[in-house]
């Protein structure tokens, strides 16, 4: 297993990955048969943003986060994550490791912060965020519309400035 950059070459094998997420688990925005595979956009989006991925030795892609960052001059210091991962993966580092690799490649660039939406009963995204030092910015009321009910997603964000070192010593 490794941590590294999807780069476009690999599209379909990341939209095999997301459609498999998306089946598995509830907490993602497709429902399971919703997303199709748009070759083009999905090149041009991991061409323009950041991907990392959790793959195996055959490059199956098992694992995902994207930072996408705005062209907007007055908003292009925050980047926007998107993640998912496999069940069969989770709780072994995988997620943490995908997180200390973007935050690095943010702040490398000169983003300031990191922001994301989780829905408000994912108790174990939420804590995960908040131990790798994301906070809970606000509530976006009945933004998700999921088995007849609406539900709403917690804002969390994460400020980069002279934070990595206590990312990474407190993991």
């Amino acid at each position: 297993m490794k941590i590294e950059r999807i780069t476009p070459d690999e599209a379909i094998n990341l939209y095999h990955c997301m459609k498999k997420i998306d089946q598995e688990s509830q907490y993602m925005l497709y429902l399971p048969d919703e997303r199709t595979f748009e070759s083009p956009n999905l090149y041009q989006d991991l061409a323009e943003n950041y991907y990392i991925g959790v793959k195996q030795n055959d490059n199956t892609i098992v694992g995902y986060l994207s930072v996408h960052i705005s062209e907007i001059k007055k908003i292009k210091h925050i980047g926007y994550i998107h993640t998912g991962l496999m069940e069969d993966f989770h709780q072994q580092g995988f997620a943490t490791k995908m997180f200390n690799e973007s935050i690095q490649w943010a702040m490398s660039r000169g983003l300031r912060r990191l922001e994301l939406t989780v829905i408000t009963y994912n108790s174990p995204a939420i804590n995960f965020y908040e131990k790798i030092g994301f906070k809970i910015e606000g509530i976006k009321r009945e933004s998700v519309y999921m088995d007849g009910l609406y539900h709403d997603e917690l804002y969390m964000a994460k400020l980069l400035e002279g934070q990595m070192s206590e990312v990474i010593e407190s993991i």
